[in-house]
């Protein structure tokens, strides 16, 4: 009964939140992005828009940790990209990140065939004071997270659009098919 009532919110909640064509040419810091952003097909969901999207969106997540909202709807012109998904699905993975650059780490360390850990402790002894050896970690793991971060992204990136291209032929079949079974009731 929650999720009904819920659902029935969601809509209205995005028209009131979604940007108009209108306030879009009256913001300042997208004026300069108003006539691409006013062509309709960057709005309208579509079998070639929506996997678009999510895979921009998803990409842009992984790799960018700050802006990306902003950055993913920006590409999303020159992609032809619904803007509005492919701003959107970079916040799914927010709460992922702490989890996303671990595995990133570990996923570099392996395509640089780092064996044993990034730093020789030796070494890592010679540096003093908290933040120094903070700061030579990170140096030296940077390389590994870099080229993980890369990897995920292109995955990622990849399997979102396979997947929201599977799911988006799978809800059109579906409703065609109730279209379908309609006529053949009301004939």
């Amino acid at each position: 009964m929650a999720n009904v009532a819920l659902a029935d919110r969601v809509p209205g909640w995005v028209k009131r939140h979604v940007p108009t064509q209108e306030s879009v040419q009256r913001n300042r810091l997208l004026r300069p992005f108003a006539k691409p952003l006013s062509n309709p097909a960057l709005w309208r969901l579509h079998r070639r828009s929506v996997p678009r999207a999510v895979a921009l969106g998803l990409g842009v997540g992984v790799i960018i940790p700050f802006m990306h909202v902003a950055i993913a709807a920006i590409l999303a012109i020159p992609a032809r990209a619904n803007v509005l998904i492919s701003a959107l699905v970079p916040l799914l993975l927010t709460p992922f990140y702490p989890a996303l650059y671990y595995t990133a780490y570990h996923v570099g360390r392996w395509e640089l065939r780092h064996d044993r850990g990034v730093v020789d402790q030796e070494t890592a002894r010679q540096v003093t004071g908290e933040l120094g050896r903070i700061l030579f970690w990170i140096h030296h793991a940077s390389g590994p997270i870099a080229l993980g971060i890369l990897t995920l992204a292109i995955a990622i990136a990849a399997s979102g659009y396979v997947l929201a291209a599977l799911l988006w032929r799978l809800w059109r079949g579906n409703k065609w098919r109730r279209r379908q079974s309609r006529r053949d009731a009301s004939a």
